[in-house]
């Protein structure tokens, strides 16, 4: 019951810091004047490949709106399609977000991150607003839909959900030698409207509360010391017991502490640090969420030979399975490596390691070759979860004068999936492999450029290894004082699974763009692909799209400027 009263108790002083802050926001200001700016654009997307059933046909609006009113700015962005793109991510959105002076307020669909334990960039439908009065103090809240209740789609392998709401704050005050936050997040399930068949797939409604607090002390210049603590109250089941029945049989608690110590020097700062997530812990704020693991790092960063390397390390031991819930216990030795190498201005290096764990999405350089439009490659948040990532990039600028451009670029990336504690299985135990290289050339004035490159893609699945190679050129030319761009691709890649072929795909694009004082824009852009197969029959698709775009500026002043 005190704990009851103690989260009760945050939530309303934070309410009443709120409403208290927001009633000294003084009068508009009288000097400023009008001003009205942004871009509206249309495109139609047409497609010969749409499955039967499906319109071939997609308009999508898209703008933003910036007007300024006496000093107070409203940013306003859309998106409207009659085409969803993808399942899980809504793609009609609308946004604003209007301030004035130290407040910022958040309309429509937005993003908003407390705490990686808590609300961590979990895309929502509602309002927010961002509260900073001077540099010592600062408040942030939102409330709003986190997750649409849907029936799901068993074909596409995406299960039902219930309608999810969400509410939260953060706060922070910094003093002389430090600052201190805390932050609050609820998050429950509404199961007033049942979706159908769902209690006979297993999903149950669930409740959170996350409680933290941050805090960052610098005791002496070059010493800083930070840390956060948060505590998750998850119901499994909010039918039987809700997040706030700390003693419910479907609700469970759980910890997370981070802390690090930095100290700086001329050459660099080195620091260490400690993590730990109890098992169990999540957080209904975040799309992924990994536990049952405690760390112990050593931070290094240094700058040498002049400033052409720049390197950062973490090091140290990473156990997990603290549950013993794994027939195996794991202790591994995690690292996490960045070194960027410039010998001189026109060549760079970049090096990076890890094997923390995060979250990515899986996309093969074979699929964006081969996309005919950017939709679809929209962000359906089926992520997998990433034990080890190795990427290499380098880049020569071989020539570089007002006349001619010639450049050299390469890349490599390699990663390692795991999924031991994510629901999307279908990466399990695989690995995947991007790598890229290419020339181009550039006449300057001519506004003119050519570019190869080849690209290949190797995924190793635990019952197959599938491949992709092939080249890719592309032409660039600009005409009448660059006003009519003109771009042309064509690619071909072969298909191999296990090293045997299983056929190619060819792809050519031809795309133009004009622009009419700067402000209209006019582009039309045709995409063709052949998918040739050993077995089976061949087949073609073309994707025409045309678009119109506008860009704006307007502004009135007063009569006191």
């Amino acid at each position: 019951m005190i704990n009851k009263f103690a989260c009760v108790l945050c939530v309303l002083l934070s309410s009443v810091t709120f409403i208290t802050m927001a009633q000294q926001i003084d009068q508009i200001g009288k000097k400023g004047g009008v001003t009205l700016g942004g871009g509206i654009s249309a495109n139609q997307v047409y497609r010969s490949d749409a499955q039967q059933g499906i319109n071939p046909y997609a308009m999508v609006l898209a703008g933003n709106i910036n007007t300024s009113l006496y000093g107070v700015s409203v940013p306003l962005s859309f998106a409207w399609s009659n085409n969803q793109w993808s399942y899980t991510q809504p793609f009609n959105q609308f946004t604003m977000s209007p301030s004035y002076k130290w407040v910022t307020a958040h309309l429509g669909w937005t993003t908003m991150s407390f705490s990686p334990y808590s609300l961590n960039g979990h895309s929502f439908a509602g309002v927010g607003v961002d509260v900073k009065p001077n540099t010592k103090f600062s408040i942030s809240a939102m409330y709003g839909r986190l997750l649409i209740a849907t029936k799901g789609d068993t074909l596409q392998g995406v299960d039902p959900q219930y309608k999810r709401m969400g509410g939260g704050f953060k706060t922070k005050y910094t003093f002389s030698f430090g600052e201190i936050g805390v932050h609050f997040f609820n998050a429950t399930d509404e199961t007033t409207k049942p979706v159908e068949y769902i209690d006979s797939l297993g999903i149950v409604p669930q409740d959170n509360m996350v409680l933290g607090t941050t805090f960052s002390v610098r005791p002496f210049e070059r010493l800083s010391l930070n840390g956060e603590v948060s505590m998750s109250s998850l119901s499994n089941d909010k039918r039987i017991s809700s997040a706030t029945d700390f003693g419910g049989a479907a609700t469970f608690q759980y910890a997370a502490v981070k802390t690090d110590l930095t100290y700086s020097t001329s050459i660099g700062s080195v620091g260490a640090g400690v993590e730990y997530v109890e098992p169990g812990y999540n957080t209904l704020g975040s799309y992924y969420m990994v536990n049952d693991f405690v760390s112990y790092t050593l931070n290094l960063a240094t700058v040498l030979v002049n400033g052409k390397v720049n390197a950062a390390a973490t090091l140290g031991v990473r156990e997990s399975n603290l549950s013993k819930q794994s027939e195996t216990d794991q202790q591994d030795v995690v690292t996490n490596l960045n070194v960027g190498f410039v010998p001189s201005e026109k060549v760079s290096f970049n090096l990076t390691y890890s094997n923390f764990y995060n979250y990515s999405f899986i996309r093969p350089l074979f699929d964006e070759t081969n996309v005919h439009t950017s939709y679809e490659l929209l962000d359906t948040l089926h992520f997998t979860q990433i034990s080890e990532n190795i990427a290499l990039n380098g880049n020569w600028m071989m020539k570089d004068t007002e006349a001619q451009k010639h450049t050299l670029n390469g890349g490599v990336n390699w990663q390692q999936a795991t999924q031991t504690q994510s629901d999307a299985v279908e990466n399990s135990n695989s690995s995947f492999i991007n790598g890229s290289g290419g020339y181009s050339w550039g006449l300057v004035k001519q506004d003119f450029s050519l570019g190869l490159n080849l690209n290949y893609s190797r995924n190793t699945m635990p019952d197959n290894i599938s491949e992709a190679y092939g080249p890719i050129l592309s032409i660039r030319k600009g005409l009448f004082n660059k006003t009519l761009l003109n771009n042309m691709s064509v690619s071909w890649n072969g298909t191999y699974v296990d090293k045997l072929k299983n056929g190619n795909v060819i792809t050519a694009r031809w795309g133009t763009n004009y622009t009419l004082k700067k402000q209209h824009r006019l582009n039309f852009s045709l995409a063709w692909s052949q998918r040739n197969r050993l077995i089976g029959p061949s087949v073609s698709y073309t994707t025409a799209t045309l678009g119109y775009s506008y860009q704006f500026s307007l502004k009135k002043k007063t009569n006191n400027e």
